[in-house]
């Protein structure tokens, strides 16, 4: 009997390390964008970043125009529009192009935090911890003149 109960510990063990079972999913970005993404001063526009977070890990999105740090975006999931359901993990808000906004191509980063207002680290396809962050491009265009 002490035998059967060492190879069935022995073989439990070896599933154990070989990745047998089942590891709860870490949070990941599926879809990040803004829509539309060539706009002219004075537009409006809704950025969207869905995520995978069986746990609701994360709590607060936040985003920031790379080449213009000084403001910060705060993304929702609380289904007031423009989000259409609550705690979906589909994060968004409308932005409004400043008129006075220069033209050219920008960069939106947008990052997950958890409760306590901490950036949510992951193990990227290398196995190295990395914030859970996306970035997409946008571009300002001044309209033509008639």
């Amino acid at each position: 009997m002490k035998k059967i109960n060492s190879y069935l510990v022995l073989a439990g063990c070896l599933a154990i390390l070989t990745g047998c079972t089942t590891l709860p999913k870490q949070p990941a970005i599926e879809h990040a964008s803004i829509e539309p993404s060539i706009l002219n001063p004075g537009d409006a526009a809704i950025i969207t970043v869905t995520f995978q977070d069986q746990f609701d890990i994360i709590s607060r999105v936040e985003g920031v125009v790379k080449e213009d740090t000084t403001i910060s975006f705060k993304l929702m999931d609380d289904g007031v529009d423009p989000d259409v359901e609550a705690g979906d993990n589909i994060w968004t808000m409308k932005v409004e192009v400043p008129f006075n906004a220069p033209p050219g191509e920008f960069t939106f980063e947008a990052q997950a935090l958890d409760s306590n207002h901490q950036v949510i680290v992951v193990h990227d396809k290398n196995g190295e911890a990395a914030p859970l962050q996306t970035s997409f491009a946008l571009e300002i265009t001044y309209p033509e003149s008639p």
